[in-house]
């Protein structure tokens, strides 16, 4: 075959691959760009349901292993807010200052959602993914549930509390074409830890 024949062949098998190749990289940032999204809003809802298991310790002492609790607490029970009526004097502790009637306490009781959500964290969200309670504990963009647990680890001798709330990148991209991108699919978004005293989430907080 001649040479000219053979170059007339591969300019349009050139021109194909090239396609493939800027396809294959155009599709990567897309991906990229959907999931940096995707894992931000993720990563609020997670925010969420930690300040949800915060509060729902302060009340019952303990955290929660199921949404169940978790939401029931949020839209049926009460949380104290205490008001300190008065000022102390700068020659005294709040302590004193109670004990002589300078100063006084006033406890209202507040609907957990109102206070577990309250302006100052609610300023301190992403305003772009708004809050939904009645969606909370679902993966967005998907039909699954995030996974819940609580327990108790050792640390320096002593037992304590621990909870681990979570969802798997595969869950988070539901609807993508994930495949052979840069995430494992199989590995976890999480915050808390049933391993370790934890409260944080594993996204580099």
């Amino acid at each position: 075959m001649k040479a000219k024949q053979i170059a007339l062949i591969l300019i349009p098998l050139n021109i194909i691959l090239a396609y493939f190749v800027y396809n294959s990289i155009n599709s990567e940032v897309e991906f990229q760009q959907v999931a940096k999204v995707r894992v931000a809003e993720n990563v609020q809802k997670l925010k969420d349901l930690r300040q949800v298991q915060i509060a729902y310790k302060k009340v019952n002492n303990t955290y929660s292993n199921n949404f169940e609790s978790l939401i029931d607490f949020l839209e049926n029970d009460s949380m104290a807010i205490v008001k300190a009526i008065g000022e102390t004097p700068d020659s005294l502790t709040d302590a004193q200052a109670l004990e002589l009637g300078i100063i006084s306490r006033d406890t209202a009781y507040v609907l957990a959602k109102e206070t577990v959500f309250d302006e100052a964290y609610l300023s301190s969200r992403n305003e772009k993914f708004p809050l939904d309670l009645s969606a909370l504990t679902t993966v967005p963009h998907s039909d699954q549930n995030y996974s819940v647990d609580a327990g108790m680890v050792e640390k320096g001798k002593v037992m304590v509390q621990v909870f681990e709330i979570s969802t798997t990148y595969g869950a988070v991209f539901t609807g993508l074409d994930a495949e052979n991108k840069s995430f494992e699919l199989g590995n976890l978004l999480k915050v808390g830890s049933m391993d370790e005293a934890s409260l944080n989430g594993n996204w580099g907080e």
